[in-house]
């Protein structure tokens, strides 16, 4: 076996030498949560035989779970006694295996999973008390009689479930910490880009940088479109897929800004992409394999900025292409200045319905998103400038989504 040398984090320490049953650690972003618990999980791994099970809240395909993050150390360390495959992570040398699986939707399967050592929680501000209550009993005991859950989250509500049952009233036998971009800073592993991002977010905008840097949850603005727990509900509710598919288009070309796909079929978003430095071309190549070169397929894209030249190629191809200027007229004029508005309203009208893909950017877009009323009545969505300008990022995600589910004032598509 291959000897290598892995600075390792004096925080991050009791996950390697200290026995609990529950390893707590929770805090803002860039603490090195993630990357330290698979680190420290691929270590032991190549030291004894353990069945690691890796899991969160929601996991509809691989994509979704740690495994990327896996498969990149174990590449970055050359790590040769590790066999990857499109699931599952086995060591060839201790017999060691990583299993991953969603919590929501599986209840008999992880009930059925025998021999876990270790059960590694991500993103655990999204499991629900029924998950924990299902999850705990089944981490019994282990291969060697050793049985641990390790949970890796950021707070996003006031009462998140794993924040109560862990932290507020920790249990016998556990570990809890906090830990923020200070411990990356102290080991010297936390970049320029970040602490300019980091020292912005601090100056112009305190509540974001309390909630991304310092892991404390998000106070909603009273002047949100869309409630927050009424978007996490609708990223735990399953529905039928029975309908038409209907795809949602945010182009952005070069720079930060993300190309953003969304499919719906019915009120259920069925696949979803994301793409980043793509000129028009590629963006319309990208999109033509999304839908399987599929004609009939509604594809309602951003014309805004850049989007035209994708509408403008796809048009030229004759694929059934909408182009939508989201400060274009509304349907109902009378409500809204404009498109934008109409979007995000409709959609919050059709939340209760709808199924839409868990994914922590997305939750932060579509619920920070604010509105007020203008001189004429209506209600008016912020400019993507000012929202920027509150310290968030471009929402390309939630822009995607919303067109996915809009019907533009040129079609009639009420299926609600």
């Amino acid at each position: 076996m291959k000897k290598i040398s892995i600075d390792l984090i004096d925080e991050f320490l009791p996950l390697y030498t200290d026995r609990y049953r529950y390893k707590i650690y929770y805090g803002g972003r860039c603490s090195g949560k993630s990357t330290s618990f698979a680190q420290a999980l691929l270590l032991l791994a190549r030291q004894r035989n353990i069945r690691v099970l890796c899991t969160r809240e929601i996991q509809n395909t691989i994509k979704d779970s740690v495994h990327k993050l896996l498969k990149d150390l174990i590449f970055k360390y050359e790590f040769t006694d590790f066999k990857v495959t499109a699931d599952s992570i086995i060591n060839v040398l201790t017999g060691s295996e990583f299993i991953f699986k969603g919590l929501k939707m599986n209840t008999n399967e992880i009930k059925s999973i025998e021999g876990i050592n270790i059960c590694w929680v991500e993103e655990a501000q999204a499991v629900s008390y029924s998950s924990w209550s299902t999850l705990s009993p089944t981490i019994r005991k282990g291969r060697n009689k050793i049985s641990e859950i390790w949970v890796s989250f950021n707070r996003f509500r006031e009462r998140d479930p794993v924040y109560e049952k862990f932290v507020m009233n920790p249990l016998p036998n556990s570990l809890v910490k906090k830990v923020n971009y200070d411990v990356l800073e102290r080991a010297g592993l936390l970049t320029d880009v970040i602490k300019e991002e980091i020292e912005y977010d601090k100056v112009n905008n305190p509540d974001l940088y309390q909630h991304k840097w310092l892991g404390e949850p998000l106070s909603q603005s009273d002047n949100a479109i869309l409630n927050r727990t009424d978007v996490l509900a609708s990223m735990e509710r399953r529905v039928s897929d029975e309908g038409a598919i209907e795809v949602g288009v945010d182009v952005a070309r070069l720079g930060d800004d993300r190309t953003c796909f969304y499919k719906r079929k019915g009120l259920k978003i069925i696949d979803w992409k994301e793409f980043k430095n793509k000129r028009t071309t590629e963006t319309v190549d990208l999109l033509k394999n999304f839908i399987n070169f599929d004609k009939k397929i509604l594809l309602k894209v951003d014309d805004t900025g850049v989007g035209g030249g994708v509408t403008d190629q796809l048009l030229n191809e004759q694929y059934n292409v909408i182009a939508i200027n989201f400060g274009s007229s509304a349907n109902d004029k009378d409500k809204y200045p404009n498109c934008i508005a109409e979007m995000w309203f409709n959609f919050r009208d059709m939340l209760s319905k709808v199924q839409i893909p868990y994914d922590k950017d997305l939750l932060m877009e579509l619920t920070s998103r604010e509105w007020k009323m203008d001189i004429k009545g209506r209600r008016c969505v912020e400019s993507k400038d000012n929202y920027k300008k509150r310290g968030f990022r471009s929402p390309d995600k939630a822009d995607a989504l919303l067109l996915a589910f809009y019907s533009p004032p040129h079609i009639n598509l009420d299926v609600f």
